[in-house]
């Protein structure tokens, strides 16, 4: 792929390629909409209602941070070489044939195939991703290939004539409103509905919000007729989030009729228990229940209603740390499994990438709404243990699930014949890497995750620049650049897991106010240009089992979890002695950052018979590569 365009670039280059093909009188109401933090959140021009809630941070616009070399933007140009090399004609192709227009184009496969009943799913995905591209790297190609989309896609709605926008016939709505086999319709029109409002909000294309309030109100007049009885009944089939992609279009119209159709796609009965902090969620499917917490959040936002507040919180804690597993991903073959027996749950198919990249949306929205450092917490270790990890970085391919049983490997998706859900959050997942590693309220900066970067804070006359080989090494440097000298309190995140040896240094000087594991370092002092802030955080060896069976555990370094390749078909070794006596007998492999050879009198075979292992960072073990990350221990050799 071509360079990417710096963000701060934007007004001119950005602006000259939104003017090709759009009116003159549009173009004028676009200059006007300004690029802002967080679109949906900030005070953005583009949203005719706010939050009705006070947010305590917000993260920046994509545009505002560029991703420097690192394996983030590795990750992010390999997605972009495969947005860029799909045919829009192709992704066009079911659209166009359930609307009766012709096309004749080479249909794609699997899940987009046209016999498949979620055939269109991806478009959206393809829709988001595009338009985050577009935002994260400036490069036009990626705005004009969503326009284009979003104008074939205005065709084939033109064409149906009642607003409804879908790749399969209005037929799978009946199905699933009389309960008869379907797989997920209002799945896939969340998907579109999704893709339409992002290609709104950073792309600024309004034929896209157009599509998306035509395809609003034939929502409203097809539930209308539909007591909520009938309502809550039809929500047992997947419906992804359609809760929250409605109450989006509620805050970009500003008409309550959005909202009120956004309340009744409420599931209650899976937010009702959550609001009362009831965990009814074992047995579940998985990411059936997660973006349903995703719209309360969003509903939370922008009516205040404490109960909504309280079912995203409460499962979010809940899914977070008690279902899920050490990379932060969770469900096996999934679906939740009793957290009194998670240690058992670790079959071929554990943590779907689609849940991972759902709950990194949550977890953003509640950081939002109250800045916690276990949020970010979080955040980082779902992000380097699980998004990255979900990458071929080779063929930029990538996983529906990132399988955590002993002995297995990674599977990915094929360019043109899969098309999995992960594969449709997997093209957004690559495609958004900026958007929180920087938050902010008016006085407050918060540098949440170590990624090297540069962000532009325009409002404040401020770039700050991170320069960092993490996590190849447990250190980062923010260089400033200001207009004027600024008082800011800089929150530099202090990780849960760096226990010993955390220090920041202002201008070389250390800084003697301590901040504890898990919260944050404050910086508030006036800023100059030149002014450095160095954070030093050491790596150190820990082990993390499971509430239910301590004696299975995986092994990290820092935030980083490790895992052993080991032979498929052959005995699995086991750990011999205590975490002490573990740490104690890995030692360091010079010139291989977090790898790590472990002796053979701590790694048995079965037989008792010793073996050397390799440890090294789980992100970085791809392909057909098997592998060990849960290790089961006895303390003694019979």
């Amino acid at each position: 792929m071509e360079s990417a365009l710096p963000s701060r670039t934007l007004n001119s280059t950005r602006l000259a390629s939104i003017a090709g093909g759009v009116a003159v009188g549009v173009l004028g109401a676009l200059l006007a909409w300004p690029a802002l933090a967080d679109p949906w959140l900030d005070a953005n021009p583009k949203l005719k209602v706010k939050p009705a809630i006070p947010m305590k941070a917000t993260a920046f616009a994509l545009e505002d941070v560029s991703l420097l070399e690192g394996p983030f933007k590795h990750a992010m140009e390999l997605d972009g070489k495969y947005l860029l090399a799909l045919e829009v004609d192709r992704l066009l192709h079911d659209f166009r044939l359930n609307a009766g227009l012709p096309s004749s184009a080479r249909p794609l496969g699997g899940w987009e195939a046209p016999s498949c009943e979620l055939r269109g799913h991806f478009v959206g995905h393809y829709l988001s991703a595009c338009a985050q591209m577009w935002a994260s790297t400036g490069d036009a190609r990626f705005k004009a290939k969503g326009d284009a989309v979003v104008a074939g896609l205005a065709e084939c709605q033109a064409k149906l004539g009642s607003g409804y926008l879908s790749a399969y016939p209005e037929s799978f709505i009946d199905r699933v409103e009389r309960q008869q086999p379907v797989w997920a319709p209002y799945y896939t029109l969340h998907k579109i509905f999704a893709g339409l409002e992002d290609m709104c909000v950073y792309c600024d294309n309004t034929q896209a919000l157009e599509l998306a309030r035509k395809f609003g109100d034939w929502v409203i007049a097809r539930n209308s007729r539909l007591s909520d009885a009938q309502m809550q009944a039809m929500m047992g089939n997947e419906h992804g989030g359609m809760n929250e992609t409605l109450a989006n279009l509620y805050s970009l119209t500003g008409e309550k009729k959005y909202l009120d159709i956004s309340l009744r796609f409420n599931h209650q009965a899976v937010i009702g228990p959550a609001s009362q902090r009831e965990d009814r969620l074992t047995g579940l499917h998985a990411n059936t229940q997660i973006p349903k917490f995703i719209g309360a959040a969003r509903q939370f936002e922008l009516t205040g209603t404490p109960a909504l507040g309280a079912a995203a919180e409460f499962f979010w804690t809940t899914v977070v740390k008690e279902r899920s597993y050490v990379t932060g991903g969770n469900s096996d073959n999934e679906r939740f499994t009793a957290k009194e027996r998670l240690s058992t749950a670790l079959g071929p198919k554990t943590a779907e990438t689609c849940n991972t990249y759902n709950m990194l949306k949550l977890t953003r929205h509640l950081f939002c709404q109250d800045p916690r450092a276990d949020c970010a917490d979080y955040y980082e270790r779902a992000l380097y243990n699980h998004i990255l990890a979900s990458q071929n970085p080779e063929t930029g391919m990538m996983c529906y699930s990132v399988p955590l049983h002993s002995g297995s490997h990674r599977e990915y998706n094929s360019a043109n014949g899969d098309f999995w859900c992960c594969t449709g959050t997997g093209v957004e997942n690559h495609s958004k890497y900026g958007d929180s590693i920087y938050f902010h309220d008016d006085q407050t900066l918060y540098a949440n995750l170590f990624i090297a970067s540069e962000l532009n804070w325009e409002d404040k006359g401020l770039k700050l620049r991170q320069e960092t080989q993490y996590p190849d090494e447990g250190r980062t440097r923010f260089l400033f650049s200001l207009d004027k000298p600024l008082r800011l309190a800089f929150q530099v995140r202090h990780p849960s897991w760096a226990a010993a040896g955390y220090e920041v240094r202002v201008n070389g000087e250390p800084q003697t106010r301590a901040s504890a594991p898990g919260s944050y370092a404050t910086l508030d002092r006036t800023w100059k240009s030149g002014d450095t802030v160095e954070v030093v955080m050491p790596f150190g060896l820990r082990t993390e089992g499971f509430r239910d069976n301590t004696n299975r555990f995986a092994i990290l370094n820092g935030p980083l979890v490790l895992c052993a390749e080991v032979e498929p078909g052959k005995p699995f070794p086991l750990v011999v002695g205590d975490a002490t006596a573990l740490r104690a007998a890995l030692k360091p492999i010079a010139g291989h950052p977090n790898s790590f050879t472990g002796a053979p009198t701590v790694f048995r075979a079965p037989d008792g018979q010793g073996r050397e292992m390799t440890l090294e960072p789980f992100y970085k073990v791809y392909g057909n590569r098997s592998y060990v990350v849960y290790w089961d221990s006895r303390l003694n050799w019979p």
